[in-house]
């Protein structure tokens, strides 16, 4: 008879195809293939209206729980975690759960009424402390915050990490010597085999980009994510070389930036696009930039977007950091890193060579590009290490 394993994610995304729950219906898919029969708790706080079409694109054979939960505001996190761990208590004594993995630490408090018997292995995709700082949060919900990961590192038999950076941090601010493992976020495979170079050479000449060099940035528009850096850093690259073209695909408030997207009439497109369409508007690019200040925030990431410009053929322009993408760059042989957002001219110029290098042999760099990330960063390569971690429990 299969063991029965509870996942849970508090704060999950209702209608967005965002990386964190990509990850999340990777592991309950993965969790069910090695054996285990998975219920998934998934607490969210809007979204209402998409409700039912995350049940009907539920992992199969799943039973999932989409259950509203009071925001962690306003006075409400007590009594939000509370009914959340209240919840979980229920679910856990009526289907008779033997295991449980719990996504991401603000997940933590879930568990505190849960016997101490059940294993409990969590799933870190970032350590949120350095966030809730840098966006001004209170320092009683950060103290809270630092409290749940305490526990939750205590209460785990295992735990597992988005990166070795995150992993090492986790070690050194919240002492933690159990089992680990790193399982790195992973791109959408299925949706980026759908391009065909056709299609791609199609919108290509439809934009005007025949004879240009396409670079890319792909993101929202929280200052952490240097977007304001990235258009300075295409400015002085378009001093070198007017051939360079900026393709801007993101959701997010461009108002802010128009002071300088003003000065690049001509040599720039902003687009918003649904997540289905985002292979085939990468496809058309020759470089893809990670900017990243320094800090914990980017330090510990594991940027979905570095893996989804490598399976398009486009090279990585980064920081150090910028999460694991030097990782990626190192082991594809497709980038360039930087020291900084704000690259020396010499740097600059640097950076500049390796672009054209990159695009003298494009074929053969894109070809190897796409391999690397299909074959190391896409979920199954992570499944083979999660059934290790469940190894010692029978499966």
């Amino acid at each position: 008879m299969k063991r029965k394993i509870l996942l849970i994610h508090n704060g999950y995304p209702l209608g967005e195809e965002v990386g964190d729950k990509v990850r999340v219906l990777n592991m309950a898919q993965s969790l069910q293939k090695i054996g285990l029969k998975v219920f998934f708790l998934a607490f969210y706080k809007r979204g209402f209206s998409a409700l039912r079409k995350e049940r009907a694109n539920a992992p199969m054979d799943v039973k999932c729980f989409f259950i509203y939960t009071l925001p962690d505001r306003l006075g409400l996190t007590g009594i939000a975690a509370l009914y959340r761990a209240l919840y979980t208590w229920w679910i856990v004594k009526r289907y008779g759960i033997e295991l449980i993995q719990i996504e991401t630490s603000l997940s933590a408090s879930c568990v505190r009424f849960v016997d101490r018997t059940i294993p409990v292995f969590t799933d870190f995709h970032a350590d949120p402390v350095p966030e809730l700082e840098m966006n001004g949060h209170s320092r009683e919900y950060i103290r809270k915050t630092i409290r749940d990961i305490r526990y939750i590192l205590k209460r785990s038999q295992k735990v597992i990490a988005v990166s070795n950076n995150l992993l090492m941090n986790l070690r050194e601010y919240y002492p933690y010597e159990g089992k680990t493992a790193v399982l790195p976020c992973s791109f959408n495979e299925h949706i980026f085999q759908e391009v065909n170079v056709c299609a791609s050479q199609e919108l290509r000449k439809e934009l005007g980009l025949e004879g240009r060099i396409v670079l890319c940035y792909l993101g929202g528009t929280h200052r952490w994510q240097c977007i304001e850096e990235t258009l300075d850093l295409f400015m002085r690259l378009r001093q070198l070389d007017p051939r360079y073209f900026l393709c801007i695909y993101t959701n997010g408030d461009l108002s802010p930036f128009m002071n300088r997207l003003n000065l690049l009439t001509g040599n720039y497109l902003c687009k918003g696009l649904p997540y289905k369409k985002v292979p085939l508007f990468l496809s058309i690019v020759d470089a893809g930039f990670v900017l990243r200040q320094k800090s914990l925030v980017n330090i510990n990431a594991s940027p979905t977007k570095t893996a989804e410009y490598l399976a398009s053929g486009a090279m990585v322009v980064a920081t150090k950091y910028s999460g694991d993408a030097p990782v990626l760059i190192q082991e594809s042989g497709c980038g360039f890193l930087l020291d900084g957002v704000q690259p020396s001219d010499n740097e600059l110029m640097a950076l500049h060579k390796r672009i054209l290098s990159y695009m003298e042999s494009r074929e053969i760099y894109a070809s190897k590009a796409r391999a690397y990330a299909f074959n190391e960063r896409v979920w199954i390569s992570n499944e083979r290490k999660l059934a290790e971690l469940y190894e010692e429990y029978g499966l």
